[in-house]
């Protein structure tokens, strides 16, 4: 038992602990409420927040809340002690405030894999004559990517929120994936939740394995280890073997920690390590496996 707990420490040491002291509420939609000793009272982006008092959100709702820099997301309905919830969250590691999955996500050569992705479905329509085939949603999305490419997050969103009203049902998911991706970017979690939560996407989708990842660590962060779990195994029932399944491997780690299913973690440490052991997040469950 005793070497799970140094697992969970050591995934701690992974991002900064959360403090219980004043917190604030830098994010939200629908109805938000706190209590701390009289009676409940509304609560609105800005606001700060003792660490001892309870929120209550609504349906529908969500919550971003910073405590130091760090992130502490609900979207479930109901009452919560935010004590009792900072102290959960500095046990478990979320690991999207680690350095390894943003540098994951974001790609060393991200401007030039998203022109070529680009040029690559050009290509295609080309390829078959169809010239009916690269939609007006198409382009929009093809522009929107190259705006991400070049690191001008602010761009896309604007951009794709200004043509979302005239998008057709079967684009909606490409919209919000990459409005929440550039909201990801920008450090925004909540706002990134809040979009990704309306994507409705598949192993055939193109951008997939790097959603997976994304909401992934957004579930960790809001403290939904079920969820994130359910989503990583999904996607493990379909690849075990690339890049993105290693780095899946690993965040699994922390949700069944999470779940208090230590030795579970263990193996998919385990696994993490074999797949790539000279990778960052190789290396990263290494360290792990090594301080046990």
């Amino acid at each position: 038992m005793k070497k799970y707990l140094v697992i969970i420490m050591l995934l701690v040491l992974m991002v900064f602990p959360l403090t219980a002291g004043e917190l604030m509420l830098v994010y939200s939609e629908g109805d938000v409420y706190l209590k701390d000793g009289g009676p409940w009272y509304e609560v609105f982006i800005g606001d700060m927040i003792d660490g001892s008092s309870t929120i209550r959100i609504g349906a529908n709702s969500l919550v971003e809340i910073d405590a130091d820099g760090n992130t502490l997301l609900l979207n479930k309905p109901g009452s919560y002690k935010l004590g009792e919830l900072i102290s959960r969250k500095g046990k478990v590691s979320a690991w999207s405030n680690n350095p390894v999955f943003k540098k994951f996500l974001s790609g060393d050569n991200s401007r030039s894999n998203v022109q070529t992705a680009v040029m690559g479905v050009r290509g295609s329509a080309t390829a078959t004559d169809d010239v009916e085939w690269l939609s007006e949603d198409s382009m929009i999305i093809d522009e929107a990517i190259v705006m991400i490419g070049d690191g001008d997050f602010n761009g896309a969103i604007d951009f794709l929120n200004q043509e979302m009203d005239l998008a057709f049902n079967e684009e909606l998911s490409d919209y919000n994936y990459y409005i929440g991706y550039s909201y990801y970017m920008l450090g925004s979690s909540g706002r990134a939740l809040s979009y990704l939560d309306k994507v409705e996407s598949d192993y055939d989708s193109e951008y997939y394995p790097d959603f997976v990842v994304l909401k992934g660590t957004l579930l960790l962060e809001s403290l939904a280890y079920k969820d994130a779990l359910d989503l990583f195994n999904d996607f493990l029932r379909n690849d075990d073997f690339s890049g993105t399944a290693q780095a899946v491997n690993y965040l699994a780690a922390t949700a069944l920690n999470g779940l208090g299913r230590g030795k579970d973690a263990v193996k998919k440490l385990e696994i993490t390590v074999k797949m790539n052991p000279s990778s960052d997040i190789g290396r990263s469950a290494d360290a792990i496996l090594k301080n046990m």
